[in-house]
């Protein structure tokens, strides 16, 4: 890729073709709002329990249930031990798009049940957050959805141009985020 310094050994396989920049901005953007909210959120508990203060008037809350707070941070849980065992599995390579001769595709873990599992993390992160924390401010990270979702299909094209018939097989067996039921 034009300007990336690649290690020893490894070989770009596919350049992006289409501007991806909007797109992963749109995704780079609601990511990193999503984790200004969440050190917001710690902050307000924090400042909450410290000072006694039940409620920010300038927060408009929709009305959830408790039921459906404590669903948010099932949600919010998963997604961080999906991301955090996805990148454990994946390992380094997950910064570029450039790969060594000798990579092999990772099939295991939890990309033995989906092929983007860290992303399904992120998306679990942000609906739950939405749910634990619902006001307008936690809507926004949604919008980080679409754009990762159009950088999987740049990644996969790069995967099948890299790994061929092994990747094919791999996407006919796996879901892109959701688990395929098998029989």
């Amino acid at each position: 890729m034009k300007g990336q310094k690649l290690r020893s050994g490894e070989k770009v396989y596919a350049e992006v073709e289409r501007p991806l920049g909007s797109t992963i901005g749109l995704a780079a953007v609601g990511t990193l709002v999503y984790f200004a909210e969440v050190f917001s959120y710690l902050f307000l508990v924090l400042t909450g329990l410290i000072f006694g203060l039940r409620d920010f008037p300038f927060l408009f809350r929709f009305p959830f249930t408790f039921s459906i707070q404590i669903v948010g941070l099932v949600l919010t849980s998963v997604g961080y031990f999906v991301f955090i065992w996805s990148v454990a599995v994946r390992g380094r390579y997950a910064v570029s798009w450039a790969m060594p001769e000798n990579q092999r595709l990772v099939t295991w873990g939890p990309y033995r049940y989906v092929r983007h599992p860290s992303y399904l993390g992120y998306f679990l992160m942000f609906f739950g957050f939405f749910f634990l924390w619902p006001n307008l401010f936690t809507l926004f990270p949604l919008v980080a959805i679409p754009g990762y979702f159009r950088v999987t299909f740049e990644e996969e094209r790069l995967l099948v141009r890299r790994f061929g018939d092994e990747y094919v097989e791999y996407q006919r067996r796996t879901g892109r985020f959701i688990p395929r039921l098998r029989s």
